[in-house]
């Protein structure tokens, strides 16, 4: 039953060839059924046109009439699947179809012999059974197509019995591969009403390819790559389809069609037999070594796109490439325990990955929902610190009315009389002073209480103290007067004095730069305040508001006349730099870097919403915009290629392609040495 042709090497170049002698099978009743085996590439052989009888592989049957007893063997064994997608999968480039024909005279004599068991039906009945058939001569194009809600071409073709219902539609005009399949149940009619209406013996003549197919599978070799995208590619052998005449099951056809398909010598060397296993048919995989383990197939997933409704498994051939010979037996204790242990092992793995990713999906929403209650609680602290600098205010207001009060009351008492006590003048001029600081207070309170205090936050044992609207004195801890200045003066000089120091800070930590680099002047940026609102409201539509930055513009060494208008109005279109990673507004988180890009001795300080970053690596003049989920990207730079050296973040430019993502803060003019 193993017995294999001698094969050449020519024989895996060739469009089909037998590859086994005579197999004889033998079911549980003691009946036998025999064939041989031949392999065929239906692609090559319909290419080659070599359709004729005498040139067919099976001698006397033209090779296209084999397709289409092959095809119609499957689509009566498998209904989920059509005509067209049989076709297409039997004649795909690297399909291979294993076929198990009967001997032409056994053929026969079962015939004969089956018509002397059977009672014999009367003529007239079969021509009124006749008459109803579809002769076919009628059809323009000898193709197949569908038509819904009809029943398969082939539904009586591979009828054990002699009875017939066939019908018989116009195709399209597309020529395919199905080409003749008209033409061929035609004569599978007409030979099944020769068979019925004949007297004599059975001859050859009404005995088509249809009656000697016992099964067939059909296999294609692939080249998988794993899901990392290792060197490595796996050699697979994708079992897509097999069927089994209905009549010869049980005599171990199916059996032997696996063992040819998991044979190297027939199939050459694999990795890995896959195949998409029926629900039905799992069992049967299961007996021949075939496994359905979910972790272990997901490795063949690829190949899961084109199949529902299956499950997928594999065979993996052993180390010595001996083939699969019969049904996996455990003979004896030893093998019994083995097995048990590697069942074990398997749900115990599989125990302790379903927990992993448990455990990793729980760390997951956890991670989502810390985020979300930190951003709640965030909002929810803005709004108490709001509340409770509306609360403070209303106390001042609270406190100057009762000053108010005490006042108007001290004068009302001491006021009518002409009285030159010290101690009563004293309490009235307290008051008052306590009543213009409040007011004092309440004034600042309303304008910039919080942005007075963090500009006086970098004075070295200093506090403050406002004296009018426009102006206030810092004191020291002891009470001694240090100085007075204006209040936005000295509030810019807050803000001036940390772009310095940032501005040296960053000089320094570029190697290749000049280290002696001074700040000489600072313009800072007046933009109007619909410019700033839009800026706020792209902020807030972001990916992640969060992520805002103070970078440096590499823009202005083209356009320098731009710079007075981009402190006044904001960013423009027309300020998009065409770089080596698209149109749009390129910077830099170090002024050494964007000084390259500048108009010399100046660099303009903005505030950039990046959102979430995409990282691009290839150069692409054309992209406009950045990714589908993402606010900008960040590149390696467009002068890493030529620099090579230090950092390579420092190299690193983001690039936005929105203006309003943009704020400029001010234009440093710098001297170096």
């Amino acid at each position: 039953m193993d017995h294999y042709v001698e094969l050449d090497h020519e024989t895996f170049t060739r469009p089909g060839a037998q590859i086994s002698d005579k197999q004889t099978f033998t079911n549980k009743k003691g009946e036998t059924i025999s064939g041989y085996a031949v392999i065929v590439d239906f692609r090559r052989l319909l290419l080659l046109a070599a359709d004729l009888k005498d040139h067919g592989i099976i001698p006397g049957v033209s090779n296209r009439d084999l397709l289409h007893a092959c095809i119609g063997l499957y689509d009566v064994s498998l209904s989920e699947m059509t005509p067209d997608v049989l076709y297409s999968t039997v004649c795909e480039k690297w399909a291979r179809t294993i076929i198990l024909v009967r001997d032409l005279h056994e053929c026969l004599d079962e015939y004969e012999g089956r018509r002397q068991r059977e009672p014999r039906e009367e003529k007239e009945e079969v021509e009124e059974e006749e008459a109803g058939s579809v002769k076919g001569s009628e059809i323009d194009e000898d193709v197949y197509e569908e038509e819904e809600g009809a029943s398969s071409k082939f539904a009586e073709v591979y009828s054990d019995t002699e009875s017939e219902d066939a019908d018989e539609e116009d195709d399209d005009d597309e020529e395919d591969f199905s080409k003749g399949i008209n033409t061929f149940i035609s004569s599978v009619t007409d030979r099944r009403k020769a068979r019925k209406t004949c007297d004599g013996p059975v001859t050859e003549d009404i005995l088509g390819i249809e009656n000697r197919i016992i099964g067939c599978a059909t296999f294609e070799k692939k080249y998988v790559q794993g899901k990392y995208k290792s060197k490595h590619r796996d050699r697979v052998i994708h079992l897509t389809i097999v069927s089994v005449r209905k009549r010869c099951r049980g005599f171990g056809v199916g059996r032997y069609l696996l063992s040819q398909v998991v044979e190297p010598k027939v199939v050459g060397n694999y990795d890995a037999v896959v195949v998409h296993a029926d629900n039905e048919a799992v069992d049967f995989f299961q007996k021949f070594g075939f496994s359905d383990d979910i972790v272990l197939n997901s490795r063949w997933k690829e190949l899961a796109e084109q199949f529902t409704n299956c499950t997928l498994m594999c065979y993996l051939p052993g180390f010595s490439g001996h083939r699969l010979l019969s049904a996996i037996k455990i003979p004896g204790v030893e093998m019994f325990e083995l097995e048990q242990e590697l069942l074990k092992w398997k749900e115990k793995t599989l125990e302790v990955y379903q927990q992993q990713v448990t455990c990793m999906m729980r760390m997951k929403h956890e991670i989502i929902q810390l985020k979300y209650t930190a951003t709640t609680q965030d909002k929810f602290l803005k709004a108490l610190v709001e509340d409770n600098e509306m609360l403070k205010t209303e106390k001042m207001l609270a406190e100057k009315e009762l000053l108010d009060y005490r006042l108007s009351t001290a004068k009302s008492a001491f006021g009518s009389e002409q009285d030159d006590d010290l101690s009563t003048q004293e309490l009235i001029d307290s008051l008052q002073r306590e009543l213009e600081k409040m007011d004092l207070r309440i004034k600042h309170k309303r304008t910039s209480s919080r942005d007075l205090m963090e500009a006086f936050a970098n004075k070295p044992n200093g506090s403050c103290t406002v004296v009018d609207e426009s102006r206030y004195v810092a004191f020291s801890q002891g009470g001694s007067k240090l100085e007075e200045e204006p209040y936005d003066h000295i509030k810019d000089s807050a803000f001036f004095y940390d772009v310095t120091e940032q501005f040296k800070q960053q000089m320094i930590l570029d190697t290749l730069a000049c280290k002696k680099c001074e700040v000489t002047t600072i313009s800072k940026a007046l933009v109007p305040e619909k410019t700033k609102k839009a800026y706020k409201e792209r902020i807030k539509g972001l990916a992640d508001p969060t992520m805002v930055l103070d970078m440096y513009f590499c823009g202005t060494l083209e356009h320098p006349e731009r710079i007075k208008d981009i402190l006044r109005q904001g960013f423009s279109e027309g300020d998009f730099t065409c770089g080596e990673f698209g149109k749009g507004l390129y910077f830099s988180k170090f002024p050494s870097k964007a000084a390259q890009f500048s108009k010399l001795g100046s660099l303009l300080r903005v505030e950039v919403g990046i959102g979430k970053v995409e990282t691009v690596v290839k150069q692409d003049r054309t992209r406009k915009a950045p990714s589908a989920g993402h606010d900008s990207i960040i590149t390696p730079g467009r002068l890493s290629h030529m620099l090579g050296q230090g950092d390579a973040s420092m190299n690193q430019e983001y690039v936005v392609f929105d203006v309003n993502q943009v704020l400029p803060q001010c234009l440093l003019y710098y001297e170096t040495s």
